[in-house]
């Protein structure tokens, strides 16, 4: 049997219902409360309607997420 994947803030996760990625800013009474990469609107959905990210979803949220021209 594979391992359930329960969200945790700070980290990224997909709402399923939307398939929008969002930071998971809270968890609180039943509901997960998300912020789009790079900022705006929260939105709240169940923790059972998300699912993990995979590795070209993250690179693409840390894509909206970082400042153009960084160190080098």
């Amino acid at each position: 049997m594979a391992d359930h994947w329960v969200p945790t803030t700070g980290t990224y996760a997909v709402d399923t219902t939307s398939g929008r990625i969002g930071e998971v800013r809270k968890l609180f009474e039943g509901s997960a409360y998300l912020v789009p990469p790079g900022g705006g609107a929260e939105w709240a959905v169940n923790p059972a309607d998300l699912r993990s990210p995979n590795d070209a979803e993250v690179r693409k949220a840390q894509v909206w997420t970082r400042p153009v021209g960084g160190r080098r």
